[in-house]
């Protein structure tokens, strides 16, 4: 696929992201170097798997560095079998999950019970959580902006990309509420905000500005 300078800068919401309800704002976005480490994928394969439309992607420039998607890749992590996942598991588990059936993984139960549940009726003790986040996050000097009750985009100014952030009950947990990112994985106990912070700003950090 050849791009001309027009195209930049440029984002891409792949297939496995889409199917799994996150955009392009559930990051953080991590370099080829993390991409590798956390899904065993060399460089030319993800370039040829965001070819593909199968992987998210950013690039700001012809010359400046491609950044993934972690929480998407944290999911074809998982559809790998004693090593790096291959096209044909992800192209069968997109395929799948297209038709509404199971994920083809062996840790298929494993990342069920890692997403986030959000059947919980009891939304306003969410809602306090993350209201206390976005004060902590303000006097960080960031921008915070209610998506909906229990999810806020945080960005470092009116300009600059974000994250977002949900507060939801987790099941694995007792039913504890926690930090989520906004593509379902999970971020820190909702009573330990600080933490919550500092994670935020490294997030932010990784995404940078436009």
């Amino acid at each position: 696929m050849t791009l001309a300078i027009s195209d930049y800068p440029r984002v891409h919401l792949g297939k496995v992201a889409e199917i799994n309800g996150m955009t392009t704002a559930d990051g953080p976005w991590i370099p080829v170097r993390e991409a590798f480490d956390l899904t065993g994928l060399q460089s030319g394969v993800l370039v040829r798997w965001e070819e593909e439309g199968l992987i998210s992607v950013v690039q700001d420039s012809v010359r400046s560095p491609r950044r993934y998607l972690k929480p998407e890749l944290e999911v074809v992590a998982e559809l790998g079998t004693g090593g790096p996942p291959n096209l044909r598991t992800v192209r069968q588990y997109i395929s799948g999950q297209g038709a509404g059936q199971a994920a083809p993984s062996a840790n298929g139960p494993a990342r069920a019970e890692q997403r986030v549940h959000t059947t919980e009726p009891d939304h306003s003790e969410g809602a306090r959580y993350l209201v206390t986040l976005a004060n902590l996050l303000r006097g960080q000097k960031l921008v915070t902006e209610p998506v909906s009750e229990r999810r806020l985009r945080v960005t470092t100014g009116p300009d600059s990309r974000g994250v977002a952030i949900e507060c939801n009950r987790r099941t694995s947990d007792d039913g504890r509420w926690w930090f989520s990112w906004g593509g379902g994985v999970w971020l820190c106990e909702a009573d330990n905000p600080t933490e919550a912070v500092v994670q935020v700003k490294a997030a932010l950090r990784t995404v940078g500005a436009p």
